[in-house]
């Protein structure tokens, strides 16, 4: 900010009485007198590279002290014409003179003491927009104890006043209008570096919603060098694509909301800053990048934090919510954020009386305070599972910010890009939130959010090659259906697989109908030509290679390895060559990692049959496996000398994987 300030500083001003300033000037009497005086580099010392004013402004006198031979009647001052309307500067000796304005923003002037073309010195004169001379503390949450009227009356600033006479008065709560808000890293930086989608934005909630066009007065305490604060609304009426993002300068800020909607701070930082801060290194690292913030007069619905918040807070903040006339919260955990409905916590008459799908238990329509905490807890087991099995636990490469599970009026199923998973809103539809606000209903219908999690989670496109992206993230629920004790998928549910020409295979649980379908029909694992795919169908081989080599084999960090590995090396798609070679990369990686000659278990499900085929995966991609790219392939791993695994594997479930331990 100082070097910027810098930049600003182009005009000269008449700040001392000494008019010889302009020592550039050829023949100038003063540059004639000094030409055979050494003049040292160090000419000027002890003059303080800043000084800050608060918002009251005031007076105040710097001196220095010159070094020998320099003639104190032979320097000049230069400043911005500009900033002379609000700071005022004399120069008498050594002695300078510095008198700012009172003002309720953030300001900054250089002045620059020159001697000769060679010799300047700069000084930066600063205004804080700190207001903690009449508050107890820079978010202006509380007023000084003995804060007089006259004091108030004397604010520079008539919103900061009016918030003063509001406290005084006693009818002013500052609960989350005034807060400290923490840095997170953006985003990117780990989605980039881990090869997935990004996590989520909006883990700064302030718990206060806007109207559009409503006019708010949002004060900013000092930023750090290199800030970069702005403010997203969400308005989740128009679904979650519904955002305006605004900038933020410290001091006081005067905003029209361009949209409706919750507001969320956004201080990004580069930094690895962890998401939870659980040393006190961490601690500090996170509070010299916090920034106070103060929602003047905001309108209040608020949110549920875990790490701030206790169960007996709830009741009373989710009866704020309700009141507020804003119809979304969120709940925030150590590693998951929900944002749904307050009244589907509160009240949801749909649910009174009837049974869970899948459960015995009958609903009486309310979320009490210790379900909430269970909710909480159960989406931050998700997050925190998925990443252990990717590896990131053991790599420690876990994400900066949390996985966002937010309703969403305007989808007509779940889905997930960057930055959120989303839901639909309609508590009739077959998606219904049960899962978000009744833990009895997560470990039955925990499918949906993990499995868009799952996408989040992909390593693209070394674990989601072509045809892959509806199958792959689904390694991630099965994963979460065992760390539940939740019946696993593939050994519970039934489907109708068909084949090329439209025909049923016939209703069969998912393992056996997979079985039928690629390994007793001979298909590629693709299945080119059927246009109706079950994509379970295709993801028991990579749960069977947890089932053997992780389970039965013991080989605990095989797929944090195979995950870890496609991070760190290209996959062939990376270097612009066909998707197929993609496919037969992880059947190398694997036979690696695990040390198992595996063509016989690949070759069983397709991955190692010849293709050439377009898929419909998100739009239309070429895939090609050629029988020479199988053959090289297969002798490679057939020169490797790996182990040979138990016979049919392709047959473990988890009811028979003990058999082959």
């Amino acid at each position: 900010m100082k070097t910027e300030t810098k930049r600003m500083c182009r005009g000269v001003s008449r700040i001392c009485c000494l008019i010889a300033l302009l020592f550039f000037a050829a023949g100038c009497d003063a540059k004639k007198e000094t030409a055979d005086v050494a003049i040292p580099e160090s000419w000027i010392l002890d003059l303080p590279d800043e000084i800050t004013f608060n918002v009251q402004g005031g007076e105040r006198e710097v001196t220095f002290d010159v070094a020998d031979g320099v003639d104190l009647s032979h320097i000049g001052c230069i400043m911005e014409e500009a900033n002379r309307k609000w700071c005022d500067v004399t120069l008498e000796g050594n002695t300078i003179g510095i008198k700012v304005t009172p003002s309720s923003y953030y300001r900054s002037a250089v002045l620059t003491l020159v001697y000769d073309e060679n010799h300047k010195q700069t000084l930066t004169v600063n205004q804080d927009a700190d207001f903690s001379v009449y508050f107890q503390d820079e978010t202006c949450a509380a007023l000084r104890d003995d804060l007089t009227d006259e004091e108030i009356a004397s604010i520079p600033s008539e919103q900061i006043k009016e918030l003063a006479l509001a406290m005084k008065a006693g009818n002013y709560s500052s609960e989350y209008r005034a807060a400290v808000y923490r840095p997170y890293q953006t985003p990117s930086i780990m989605a980039e570096a881990n090869k997935t989608g990004k996590y989520g934005q909006c883990d700064n909630p302030t718990g206060i919603f806007v109207e559009q066009d409503e006019t708010m007065y949002v004060w900013v305490g000092k930023l750090y060098e290199g800030a970069n604060l702005q403010l997203m609304i969400l308005g989740l009426d128009k679904g979650y694509n519904n955002q305006a993002k605004l900038s933020l300068v410290q001091g006081l800020n005067k905003i029209a909301a361009p949209i409706a909607g919750e507001i969320y701070v956004q201080n990004w930082v580069a930094d690895n800053i962890p998401l939870v801060l659980d040393t006190e290194e961490v601690r500090q690292q996170a509070a010299a990048k916090s920034v106070a913030i103060h929602f003047l007069f905001g309108k209040v619905n608020g949110y549920f934090d875990i790490q701030k918040h206790s169960k007996e807070d709830w009741d009373r903040i989710l009866e704020q919510a309700i009141n507020s006339g804003y119809p979304y919260m969120d709940l925030l955990g150590k590693r998951a954020q929900i944002t749904w409905e307050a009244k589907q916590f509160k009240d949801n008459k749909n649910r009174a009386g009837r049974t869970i799908s899948g459960t015995d238990k009958t609903d009486d329509g309310n979320t009490d305070k210790d379900e909430i905490m269970q909710i909480i807890e159960h989406y931050d087991n998700l997050v925190y599972w998925e990443q252990e099995f990717a590896g990131l636990v053991k790599y420690n490469r876990m994400f900066n910010n949390r996985l966002h599970f937010c309703i969403d009026n305007t989808a007509s199923s779940p889905n997930a890009t960057d930055y959120r998973t989303v839901y639909p809103a309609k508590i009739t539809s077959p998606y219904s939130g049960e899962m978000f606000f009744d833990p009895e209903a997560f470990k039955s219908r925990l499918w949906g959010p993990a499995h868009e999690a799952g996408h989040v989670n992909q390593v693209r496109p070394g674990a989601k090659w072509a045809g892959m992206t509806e199958v792959t993230n689904n390694i991630y629920c099965l994963y979460v259906q065992e760390k539940v004790g939740a019946p696993c998928k593939l050994q519970v549910d039934k489907i109708n697989p068909k084949d090329e020409s439209g025909k049923s295979q016939g209703s069969e649980i998912i393992y056996d109908a997979a079985t039928h379908l690629i390994v007793d029909g001979g298909r590629a694992h693709c299945l080119p030509g059927i246009s109706s795919i079950t994509r379970e169908t295709q993801l028991v081989p990579f749960w069977q290679l947890y089932l053997y080599i992780v389970k039965a084999r013991g080989q605990e960090d095989f797929y944090k390895d195979l995950y870890e590995y496609f991070r760190e090396n290209e996959s062939p798609s990376e270097k612009r060559q066909n998707p197929g070679l993609d496919q037969l990369d992880f059947v190398r990686q694997a036979c690696r990692i695990s040390n198992l000659n595996l063509i016989d278990f690949f070759t069983k499900w397709g991955f190692l049959r010849p293709c050439n085929a377009t898929l419909n995966d998100y739009g239309s991609k070429d895939f090609v496996v050629s029988q020479a790219d199988v053959d090289a392939l297969v002798k490679e791993i057939e020169e490797a000398g790996y182990d040979e695994p138990a016979p049919d594997v392709y047959k473990i479930t988890d009811n028979t994987w003990e058999n082959y331990r």
